[in-house]
């Protein structure tokens, strides 16, 4: 007889019918859902709590920038010469604007706008909108003299020059953002710019300004007010003679300067080709560069026999040449086997060193410079300055150009004292030649006076280097 066993099945223990397992499961669970709240936790508060609470106070803070007014630039009188103007930028919050047709009546208005789009245009569901950009002080008034809700302003300063192109090279101009670029304002930027302030307001989630608004205002600090040598009397002169110049010759460039001997200070700049401040023409820079660019400071040129005022004084100073020495002039005079003529063809003949220098002869001059020596008359020239930059507090300056001492031939050195064989830029030989006539004193070419705060002087010039040339007599 056979049996037959049915085998019993070893199935694995359900978890969810143990219950010590199960409850070790679900405490296991807890565990890591606190550690892992727990981290989260200690991210936020810990780690970037700082950066989320700066965050959090953006999201109901307003921050609305007001911009600092540039300091002005003044003549030596007082005579505002650069300033800064206001214009407003206007805003509506829709949210806070409970009668949007009477809004959208008065900005057309005031402004001209078409009603039907400045009506959509102030109806958006957004936190704000611009409605107005440079708009006038008037402007500003009727609106708020409306009493309308809703309706917000911020300044907008812009550089205002009242006499146009009236020094437009000494003066210059500043970038879209305030910034000096050329002249005065580049060189006097750190003076000029302002610090701006703000006004930081609470707002709610859209951007409405809670009922019991609760914020801050930082008040804008002005930029320091830049007061001149420069006489917008004697720049009236001179504006109208460099006019005069244009219109008779038809040149591709004039310049003028006036300059105190005594103490280096400018009182007058100007040059052609020009433009209004008001207007820079900033969509053609070649035009901005070439007529914003001072060529007194900037470019060099032959000084040909302006130049022999400095030799004259080098040669008297140095011993080498006294006022009843006697020269002859043949009309040139050979030096190192080259001929080099006098701008008079038939010469000058026997003539002594007073009628030389009113007669402006080459050949006198050449004399002097030979006798001199390279050493010696570049030793002079480099005291007047004439070999470096002289330090005018301008923008773009260059320093004059001269054959290396080490290289100059006899041949050079005769051109050289009657101004050739070597170029120099205009602020440069007007500046060495007030050394001539003010006593031998250096003096360095400058346009401020000083900078002040309200009627606190807070940085001023040093009229004088010091340095002498020569010697008085």
């Amino acid at each position: 007889m056979k049996f037959a066993y049915k085998s019993k099945k070893h199935t694995k223990p359900n978890l969810l019918y143990n219950p010590t397992k199960r409850l070790s499961a679900i405490l296991l669970l807890m565990v890591f859902l606190f550690v892992g709240i727990f981290a989260k936790m200690f991210a936020v508060i810990v780690v970037e709590g700082e950066s989320l609470q700066v965050k959090a106070v953006d999201q109901w803070l307003r921050d609305v920038p007001t911009d600092a007014p540039r300091g002005q630039i003044l003549d030596k009188n007082g005579k505002v010469l650069a300033s800064t103007s206001t214009r407003y930028n206007l805003y509506v919050r829709p949210s806070n604007t409970p009668d949007k047709e009477a809004v959208a009546t008065l900005l057309c208005d005031v402004f001209g706008y078409p009603y039907d789009s400045t009506l959509e245009k102030i109806s958006k569901r957004t936190s704000e909108v611009t409605v107005a950009t440079k708009a006038t002080k008037e402007q500003l008034n009727r609106i708020y003299e409306s009493g309308l809700k809703g309706i917000y302003y911020s300044e907008d300063n812009y550089r205002y020059y009242p006499y146009g192109d009236f020094m437009t090279q000494v003066l210059g101009f500043c970038s879209s953002d305030g910034f000096g670029q050329t002249g005065l304002e580049a060189y006097y930027d750190k003076y000029l710019t302002g610090v701006n302030g703000k006004i930081l307001t609470e707002t709610d989630l859209v951007g409405r300004s809670l009922d019991k608004e609760s914020g801050y205002y930082l008040p804008a600090v002005a930029g320091l007010d830049v007061k001149t040598t420069l006489d917008a009397g004697i720049q009236s002169i001179v504006e109208g003679a460099v006019r005069n110049a244009v219109a008779k010759f038809n040149p591709k460039g004039v310049a003028c300067i006036v300059m105190d001997y005594s103490n280096g200070g400018i009182a007058a700049l100007c040059e052609y080709p020009s433009f209004d401040l008001n207007n820079v023409p900033r969509d053609d820079l070649t035009l901005l560069f070439e007529s914003s660019k001072s060529r007194i400071i900037s470019t060099v040129y032959e000084p040909g026999s302006t130049f022999k005022i400095l030799t004259s004084a080098a040669a008297l100073d140095s011993g080498k040449v006294r006022t009843n020495d006697r020269f002859y002039c043949a009309g040139s005079k050979v030096v190192d086997g080259k001929k080099i003529r006098c701008w008079k063809a038939k010469g000058h003949g026997s003539i002594d060193f007073g009628q030389g220098v009113e007669g402006s002869c080459n050949c006198v001059f050449m004399e002097c410079a030979l006798r001199m020596g390279t050493n010696s008359f570049y030793d002079y020239l480099s005291a007047f300055g004439l070999t470096r930059k002289t330090g005018v507090d301008m923008t773009g300056e260059t320093s004059g150009i001269f054959i290396d001492r080490n290289l100059v031939k006899n041949v050079d050195l005769a051109r050289i004292g009657f101004g050739q064989a070597v170029a120099v830029t205009p602020i440069g030989l007007l500046a060495s030649t007030s050394s001539v006539i003010n006593g031998g004193i250096k003096v360095t070419p400058h346009v401020m006076s000083e900078v002040k705060s309200n009627s606190q002087t807070i940085a001023s010039y040093s009229l004088f280097s010091g340095d002498r040339v020569i010697s008085e007599s």
